[in-house]
C-alpha cells in the first residue's frame, strides 16, 4: 500500500498517495502537487483506525449511496468515515476527496452536502465515539404531511428500500418504526 498524504492547505485537505498526486520535472527534481490548489508540500498520514463501529457507520453510508438519490457517491466512489489516533473521526469526501473534520459546530470546510446529511454524519460520528444508536426515522425521513415525500426527495420506494438496508445494520435503534 501506498503512503497516503493530505495536502497541507487547510482550505485544500485533498487527501491521496503520491502516485494520485501530480508531478513537476524541475530537471533533476520531481515535485509532487496538489491536483486541487496545485500547493506542493504534503502532511503524510497514518493509516486509520479501524473499529467495529467504524465498519458499522461505512456500511450505512454505503447502504446510502446504493438507493434512491445515491447520496455520498459520486462517479462510482463512496464517501467513508475514518477514526484517527486521537480518537477523532473524519469525513472522507467522494467528491472532493478532501477530509473533513466532523468535530467542528460551525460550518465544515469541504463539506458540500446539506444541514440534514451533515446531522446524519454527526450522529454517526457519536455512534463511532459513544456507542449511541441513530433512529430508523433519520433514514429518509418524512414530511409532516406524507403525500408530499420524504426530505431527502426520494420516491415511496426508494425510501422504504434504503429503510429496509439501513435497519439491517447494527448503527441503527432496533425495534422501531419509519
Amino acid at each position: 500500500m501506498s503512503q497516503r498524504i493530505e495536502c497541507s492547505r487547510r482550505t485544500c485537505r485533498w487527501t491521496g498517495n503520491y502516485s494520485t498526486a501530480s508531478k513537476r520535472d524541475e530537471g533533476c527534481m520531481q515535485t509532487f502537487i496538489c491536483p486541487r490548489c496545485q500547493c506542493d508540500t504534503f502532511y503524510d498520514l497514518p493509516a486509520p483506525i479501524i473499529t467495529e463501529r467504524v465498519e458499522h457507520a461505512n456500511a450505512l453510508i454505503k447502504a446510502l449511496s446504493e438507493h434512491g438519490r445515491k447520496f455520498f457517491e459520486y462517479k462510482g466512489t463512496i464517501a467513508t468515515l475514518e477514526l484517527d489516533k486521537n480518537g477523532k473521526v473524519w469525513f472522507v469526501s467522494e467528491y472532493s476527496k478532501a477530509r473533513v473534520y466532523t468535530h467542528y459546530r460551525g460550518q465544515w470546510s469541504g463539506f458540500h452536502h446539506g444541514g440534514t446529511l451533515r446531522d446524519l454524519v454527526c450522529a454517526m460520528r457519536d455512534y463511532i465515539t459513544k456507542g449511541t444508536l441513530i433512529p430508523i426515522g433519520w433514514i429518509a425521513p418524512n414530511r409532516s404531511n406524507p403525500d408530499n415525500g420524504d426530505i431527502w426527495g426520494y420516491g415511496k420506494e426508494a425510501a422504504a428500500a434504503v429503510r429496509a438496508a439501513a435497519a439491517q445494520l447494527p448503527i441503527i435503534k432496533q425495534g422501531e418504526q419509519a
